[in-house]
């Protein structure tokens, strides 16, 4: 639980632009593609630290958690007292370098300090912090936004990561340094493993589905609002709502896919969630009413999260050593990037090739571009499938 707190501040300083972009414009008369690029400098360093992160956990543990927390709490105080677009972009920098600690460092310490009968319940619970994080945003940030502006938004998430750093600092196995039965692995012995989980097969098919999800984590949140607004005629408000109701689905998803893996197995789940999170992306743009259009964005958000503690519960099975697992859920977390970053974007060029008006076919071909992600997850899932029942059929053989 007070490792989902750190999963929850992450979602937190994902969902901060918005809230602060309407006085960042009034105040320093920032563009829409400035305030764009804050989100995605915070992003990009989010995903690239991932891997660094992953190979201090494997000599220090949880203190590279706290350390992140640190970093992290730096760079928003940073962001609240910044006065120029330069400082801003540095702020989101340290930001997302200590939100990186925050996954890699956890699932190592799931693996190696909860028992595995409990794994799955584990990655349930933390996933939920993602869900958590995004609700919380936006119910109470706007709040602290009107009364203190940019900067008591800044101060409070800062305020965030120094509890959460608190809270996590009182658990012994945070504190403690990693088990290493044949020693503390050297740094050259810890960049061989970063080279062996970069070819492992079984990984690679792993980050292709974690693209997918990862593609509809932020295609399917950037793009509904306006789609709904131009097709449906809805209203802001109603955008914002939906919103929310995203997140309580990814909440009750992460809990959900927990008890799921652990009844049918991970790579199961992988191959249910991703595939019926394509064909309800695919779905948006094609069936009548407001009503079944949000049904479907819901059950996509919600199998994004279902997807979450399968995707994290099968890396500590697939590589070949323990202190393997920070680095490669790192690596699981930087591939994702191409997701987040690549499916709003061409999304946004197809709409403005082929128009958003009622008729014409933009928002057709970006809800089908996004289905693509998860379609080709859907494919990797099912050679993944294949890969692991041929391991344990040699493995019963032997």
């Amino acid at each position: 639980m007070s490792l989902m707190l750190f999963m929850a501040t992450n979602s937190v300083a994902m969902s901060l632009m918005p809230i602060v972009r309407k006085g960042l414009e009034e105040r320093f008369s920032f563009s829409a593609s400035q305030i764009g690029f804050l989100t995605s400098i915070f992003m990009l360093t989010f995903a690239i630290g991932g891997i660094p992160m992953g190979l201090a956990a494997a000599r220090w543990g949880g203190r590279t958690l706290i350390a992140g927390a640190a970093v992290f709490a730096l760079g928003s105080i940073l962001f609240a007292f910044s006065a120029s677009y330069p400082w801003f972009l540095v702020a989101r920098f340290l930001q997302g370098v200590g939100g990186s600690s925050f996954i890699p460092t956890s699932n190592a310490l799931m693996a190696e300090a909860i028992p595995g009968r409990h794994h799955a319940r584990a990655l349930g619970f933390f996933g939920t912090g993602h869900g958590l994080g995004v609700v919380a945003a936006l119910l109470i940030l706007p709040s602290i936004e009107g009364a203190g502006g940019y900067r008591a938004v800044s101060l409070a998430t800062a305020a965030i990561a120094v509890v959460v750093a608190l809270i996590a600092t009182a658990q012994k196995p945070v504190r403690a340094r990693p088990r290493h039965p044949e020693g503390a692995p050297s740094f050259r012995a810890l960049m061989r493993g970063v080279g062996a989980v970069a070819t492992n097969r079984s990984l690679l098919l792993l980050t292709l589905i974690n693209i997918g999800v990862m593609a509809i984590v932020v295609g399917i949140l950037a793009w509904t609002p306006p789609f709904l607004q131009d097709h449906h005629n809805s209203s802001l408000a109603v955008a914002a709502y939906l919103t929310a109701g995203i997140g309580v689905a990814q909440m009750i998803g992460n809990v959900l896919g927990a008890v799921a893996m652990a009844r049918w197995g991970k790579p199961r789940v992988l191959l249910v969630g991703v595939a019926i999170m394509f064909v309800a992306t695919a779905l948006v743009p094609l069936v009548p009413g407001f009503v079944l259009v949000i049904a479907c964005v819901v059950i996509a958000g919600f199998f994004t999260m279902i997807l979450f503690p399968a995707i994290f519960g099968s890396v500590p099975d697939i590589v070949a050593r323990p202190e393997q697992v920070g680095s490669a859920t790192g690596f699981v977390n930087l591939t994702g990037v191409f997701g987040t970053l690549l499916a709003p974007w061409l999304f946004g060029v197809l709409l403005d090739a082929y128009g958003t008006a009622p008729g014409k076919p933009g928002y057709l071909s970006g809800y089908l571009l996004l289905a693509l992600f998860p379609f080709l997850g859907t494919i990797a899932a099912v050679l993944y499938v294949a890969a692991r029942k041929g391991k344990a059929a040699g493995r019963a053989a032997a």
